[in-house]
This record gives C-alpha cells, sequence and structure tokens, in this order.
C-alpha cells in the first residue's frame, strides 16, 4: 500500500550541521500562537467499557482538526496516559479503527488513543497537491505540524488523560511526523516511528525515491529525462533547498533522552536499512552522553515490506507500557 503519498520534508541546513528545534519551527513557518481550541463533541458511542468519540477543535482561525478518540471508562474516574496516534498518507484517523483495529486495542490496554486527519485528508478538504504548489512545500509541511501541537493542547485539556504522560506513534507519514513533532515539543514524553525514517541520501541513492515522491512534479520530470541517484538528490536540492531538516538524522538526536524506538521492515521500498540505521546511529552519543541507550532501540524485521505488522505492534505496545 502506497502510504506516503504526495509530500516532501523541509530545511535550510548544511551538511553536518544539526539545527536546533527553533530552527526547525522557522524553516517550517509554525506560528507560536495559538487560537483557542474551543473543543466540541460531535459523537460519542461505547463497545463493551470502551467510550469513543468524534470531536473538534480548533486550529487555525476558523480551521476545524477533526478528531477520533478511544479510552476506558476507567478513565473516568482517575486520568490515564494517552497515545496520539497518526496513520500515513493518505490514510484517515478512522483506518485505526478499520483494518488496524489499534485503537481500541491499545484502549484495552490502559491508554486514552488519539487521533486526527491531518490537512488535505479525511475529513479536511483540500487537493494536497495545488496547496504545496500554491503555498510551498515548508508551509504545508508546517501546517501538519502545528495542527499535532493543537492536539497535544487539546489532549492536555482532557480531564481523562495525564497531561505529562502522553506518547507517539506513527506509521509511514505519521512516523516522520512522529520524529517531527517529538523533536518540537517535549511534551512528548515516548516516540515510536514506524517505516517514517527518511534520510534523502539513502533514499536517492537506493531508488526509492522514484516511489515515495509519486506526484511531486519534479520527480516525473526526472524519471522522463532518466536522471537518477546523486544528480536527482541535487535536483531535488536546487528546487527544495529546504528538505535536509525533516529527516530522521537530523530530528532523533533532538528527542534524546527520551525513549525512541524505530521500526521497519527490512524491504520497505520506501525506507532503506540505511537510513534507519543512520537514524539511530546519529542520534546514539546525544542518549550515551546523558548514559541513556537504553532509551533508545531499533528494529527491522526481516521478509517485512512498508507495513506495520502483529510483531512491530507489540514491539511498539510493549516500549509504551515499559517507558509511559
Amino acid at each position: 500500500m502506497w502510504l506516503f503519498g504526495l509530500w516532501l520534508g523541509a530545511s535550510g541546513c548544511a551538511d553536518g550541521l544539526r539545527p536546533t528545534a527553533a530552527e526547525i519551527r522557522q524553516i517550517l513557518k509554525i506560528p507560536q500562537a495559538r487560537y483557542p481550541l474551543q473543543p466540541q463533541l460531535v459523537k460519542t458511542w461505547t463497545q463493551r467499557d470502551l467510550v469513543f468519540e468524534k470531536v473538534r477543535f480548533q486550529g487555525r482561525y476558523g480551521d476545524w482538526i477533526p478528531a477520533l478518540i478511544c479510552y476506558s471508562e476507567l478513565a473516568r474516574s482517575r486520568p490515564l496516559p494517552a497515545i496520539l496516534c497518526m496513520p500515513g498518507s493518505p490514510n484517515r484517523k478512522e483506518d485505526l479503527l478499520q483494518p488496524l483495529d489499534l485503537l481500541p486495542r491499545w484502549a484495552d490496554r490502559g491508554f486514552v488513543v488519539v487521533s486526527i486527519d491531518r490537512p488535505y485528508h479525511g475529513q479536511r478538504r483540500g487537493d494536497l497537491r495545488k496547496q504545496i504548489n500554491s503555498k510551498g512545500l515548508a508551509k504545508v509541511w508546517g501546517e501538519y505540524a502545528y495542527d499535532l501541537l493543537c492536539t497535544l493542547d487539546y489532549m492536555q485539556s482532557r480531564d481523562e488523560i495525564l497531561s505529562q504522560r502522553i506518547g507517539m506513534l506513527g506509521l509511514s507519514m505519521g512516523g516522520l511526523e512522529t520524529l517531527l513533532v517529538t523533536a518540537l515539543d517535549r511534551r512528548v514524553q515516548v516516540a515510536v516511528s514506524v517505516a517514517g525514517q527518511v534520510d534523502w541520501e539513502a533514499i536517492f541513492a537506493s531508488g526509492a525515491w522514484k516511489r515515495l515522491l509519486r506526484g511531486v512534479d519534479l520527480q516525473q520530470q526526472l524519471l522522463e529525462q532518466g536522471v537518477a541517484g546523486e544528480q536527482a538528490w541535487g535536483e531535488f536540492r536546487r528546487q527544495y533547498p529546504d528538505m535536509e531538516a525533516v529527516q530522521a538524522r537530523v530530528l532523533a538526536p533532538l528527542i534524546a533522552p527520551r525513549p525512541l524506538l524505530l521500526l521497519c521492515g527490512l524491504e520497505d521500498p520506501y525506507i532503506p536499512p540505511e537510513a534507519v540505521r543512520r537514524a539511530h546511529r546519529q542520534a546514539l552519543p546525544w542518549y550515551a552522553s546523558q548514559r541513556r541507550e537504553d532509551r533508545l532501540e531499533y528494529w527491522l524485521q526481516e521478509n517485512v515490506g512498508h507495513r506495520f505488522t502483529p510483531a512491530m505492534q507489540e514491539r511498539a505496545l510493549a516500549w509504551f507500557e515499559r517507558w509511559l
């Protein structure tokens, strides 16, 4: 399944330099100010002892973020830790209900589980490609991140949630968002990135960019011209000079010393194994400097492509149960 859809990262950092979280926020044009959430309950229902809610709250002025929440009725008497879960692109928040069934299963294990539709996905109208062409890559990425920061605000406002015990899980595009948001906001205490460990050099060297960047005009132009490898990467860097900051080996060190788990299939057609290893390698010294090496792990599952397998799900859940 093609989960990434149309997307690119953004940065303006030179090779060998690690931008700060503040610099990344500036690159992505993420506003510091946020509007009142004005949360509204849209629908609620129960299954066994689980409560499901569809809610919405304000992101940018007049732009409502639709969210899906699942938690045990136990949370009404005492707050529980929470996990913000993001699917891939073009997936919707409801895909974490069916077919993945993740929200109720993890709510059964004692977490409040929250997911939203990112801009131009699910209930949120708009053509992503047109938005990128009109606004630019960095601004669209900033919109994604901004909405997730607003979601953290909303989660902290809920009586059912322990506001100091929030984790984040992301799949594919959501896996990259997990790295980005956790790097930008220390309210995320524990992170699991699944098949979102983007490393542009590795992606262009392996040829994965041909699949990963489908829908981007430059990708099609380069394919038609027979351009590949390092030359293709050079063209993308020239046209999109802000690509380098939003990649795993840049973001992962900013997460230290908070627990970070990187999961990916060894046969993933979008994320080369070297991208995962490089992210781990770049982050490890930052964990080691604080004697927190046990808080950083990666696992490449053999004979698995771009998927969140049951074995990965168990590892992710165990990670949250251990650290959150």
